[in-house]
């Protein structure tokens, strides 16, 4: 191991070192009495502290000079406990609608510009789709990509489509003016299909999972090949889709 892992390793053991001081009898925590608590100098203790309170991870009393848990961590355990209260929300409606299509069901969030695999179910039959868990893929040519384009912020569209949208297949859609029509079909029809657009002989379709909020925080979608998703089966598939998504979302408090 380098010097600068060992280093760094050694840095992020202290900081944890340091967070883990804070409890509910204790919350406000000034350097020295951290200082005490961790065993580190009172100057790394003051180092350290300044970095996460930077961050926000940390908040400083103006009055007393104490620390406390800052709300940056709060964002950080609300993206853990979403992805929980997700994962638990959406057992029984994939596994249900896995059953029904027997084709793969893949549940995507939305993490920068790609989305990510978060739950998955395979198709029975020997001829599928494998989305694996943590599989990225892009946003413009995947059925749960192009639910996520929908529903993100014009600001954050724009940004992407703005950007060269890469040629999977012959059927991906590279022009921004084209994608930009069949993503207001995904609103009217509230679904969104990917028909060979990433991988040759793929169909997928997907819907929309939303929050509490009504934000739009993951889509729901059924992927298998050509010969089994044409445009009778995707229609089929639709409907149930739909209603295991607005389920899903309805478990996760959205009140439609």
């Amino acid at each position: 191991m380098s010097k600068n892992s060992s280093t760094t390793i050694q840095t992020v053991g202290r900081i944890a070192n340091i967070l883990r001081c804070f409890t509910e009898s204790e919350a406000d925590l000034g350097v020295m009495q951290i200082s005490r608590e961790t065993g580190l100098h009172k100057s790394t203790t003051s180092r350290l502290l300044s970095a996460l309170h930077q961050e926000g991870f940390v908040e400083k009393s103006a009055e007393t000079g104490k620390y406390r848990l800052g709300l940056g961590l709060v964002n950080l355990a609300g993206v853990v406990l979403e992805r929980q209260n997700l994962h638990q929300a959406a057992q029984a409606y994939i596994k249900s609608l896995a059953e029904f299509t027997q084709e793969t069901i893949n549940i995507s969030i939305l993490d920068g510009e790609e989305c990510i695999n978060v739950e998955s179910i395979h198709s029975p039959k020997s001829i599928r789709y494998t989305g694996r868990l943590g599989r990225r893929t892009p946003l413009h040519c995947t059925s749960t990509g192009k639910v996520q384009l929908t529903y993100m912020s014009p600001e954050q569209r724009q940004k992407i489509l703005s950007q060269p949208l890469g040629a999977y297949t012959q059927h991906t859609i590279t022009d921004p003016i084209t994608l930009r029509i069949a993503l207001a079909a995904v609103c009217d029809q509230g679904y969104a299909i990917s028909n060979e657009e990433f991988e040759e002989g793929l169909v997928a379709i997907a819907a929309p999972i939303y929050d509490h909020t009504g934000e739009v925080i993951a889509a729901l979608s059924i992927s298998g090949p050509t010969y089994r998703m044409d445009s009778n089966t995707l229609q089929e598939f639709a409907l149930p889709l739909k209603d295991a998504a607005k389920m899903i979302s309805g478990q996760l408090g959205y009140i439609s």
